[in-house]
Parts: C-alpha cells; sequence; structure tokens
C-alpha cells in the first residue's frame, strides 16, 4: 500500500513539474521564425499574426519526408469570409501555387469546414469530426506524410490523447469528397495564408504518425 501511494505522489510530482495536470495538453504559443511575403497585417510578429495576407517559415522541410504543424487560430465571426491555410511542401515562396498540401479551415457561420489539397488539385472534408471544431478556437496538429508514393494528410484536435491514425478527425484517405492524386509535393517550403483571422501559434515539428 505504501509503495502504491509512493508511485503516485511520484507521478503527481512528474506531472506538476512538465506543467501539466493529469490529463492536460500543454499550452503552445508563437510563431516559428517567419517572413511576410504577401497581404496587409495590422500585426505580424513572433506572437502573432492578425489580419490578411502571406508568411513563409524560415526553416525549410527535406522534400521527401513527413512533419506536423501544430496551428492554434480564430476565425473572424464578423467578416463574411475568414480562413486559415497552411501550406507544407511547396516549391514556391507566393502560396499557393501549383505545388504543395494545402490544409484550408474555413468559417462556416458558428461551424467550422475544410478543404485539402495536393498540388493544386482540392477536395472538400468530409469527416463528421469537424462538427466539434470551433472557429473562434482552433487549435489543431497537422501531419503531413510527403513520402513513398502518394502524400497523406492526418489531422487532430490538438487535445488529443493519443496521435495515430486511428484518432485522427480527418483522414485524407477516407475524409474527402475525393481522393488525392496519386502523388507527391515537389517542394520544401512551408507557410500561412490568412484571410480575416488570427494565428497566435504555429510551430512545426516531427511527425506524430511513424512512417
Amino acid at each position: 500500500m505504501e509503495k502504491s501511494i509512493l508511485k503516485s505522489l511520484f507521478i503527481l510530482v512528474v506531472l506538476a513539474s512538465a506543467g501539466c495536470a493529469p490529463g492536460e495538453v500543454e499550452s503552445i504559443s508563437g510563431l516559428d521564425s517567419y517572413t511576410v511575403t504577401g497581404g496587409s497585417f495590422s500585426q505580424a510578429d513572433s506572437s502573432a499574426l492578425h489580419g490578411s495576407g502571406m508568411v513563409t517559415f524560415t526553416s525549410t522541410l527535406p522534400q521527401l519526408s513527413s512533419r506536423s504543424l501544430s496551428l492554434k487560430a480564430s476565425l473572424n465571426d464578423t467578416i463574411a469570409m475568414s480562413t486559415v491555410t497552411a501550406v507544407l511542401y511547396s516549391n514556391s515562396t507566393i502560396l499557393p501555387a501549383s505545388s504543395g498540401v494545402t490544409v484550408k479551415f474555413i468559417r462556416t457561420g458558428a461551424s467550422v469546414s475544410a478543404k485539402i489539397g495536393l498540388n493544386g488539385q482540392v477536395r472538400d472534408v468530409t469527416a463528421s469530426n469537424l462538427s466539434f471544431y470551433f472557429p473562434t478556437a482552433l487549435d489543431v496538429v497537422i501531419d503531413v506524410h510527403n513520402i513513398n508514393t502518394k502524400t497523406r494528410v492526418y489531422v487532430w484536435r490538438r487535445d488529443a490523447m493519443v496521435y495515430s491514425a486511428a484518432t485522427a478527425d480527418i483522414d485524407s484517405e477516407n475524409d474527402l469528397s475525393s481522393s488525392l492524386p496519386t502523388q507527391l509535393a515537389n517542394g520544401t517550403i512551408n507557410g500561412l495564408i490568412l484571410e480575416n483571422a488570427t494565428v497566435t501559434a504555429a510551430q512545426v515539428s516531427t511527425s506524430k504518425v511513424l512512417d
């Protein structure tokens, strides 16, 4: 019994030192280093992007690789069109070109809709779990696997306890209006496109799902 209590106390100490309570997801904030390549932002610094425009991140990606992007955004509720698009593996700093993977979130009233594109061919997302996405508190992780013969995309709400293909809210193999082309994106550039929106976190990291 005493060993069990000591073990429980140890786990709580470890969780507290990590800054998280049991079951709580650590908060993220801030954007990776970037360059504004178009548009007009009312704020564009390391803590937030606000308004409409385009940025490309300073760090590029290996052309054939897998990466994740943690994204926190708010889609404006007073503007007719408010969107945020993540772009990875593009071959152009002018986004979106006819290359790269695009994951676009669109405010539709009080709901969020989404589109995923590959090299300019865009498909609607049909996943029912989009009903749990809130436009003013969009907090997601996007996994892009640009390897083998075909690009694959997963999206989770960032509070998912387990990141796997089985737990993804969106899987490009199963949750699109039609299949993406059997090809890969051919670039190394990644960035964001905003229309009347705010982004408070955008960080590229290793992929959540192993290849």
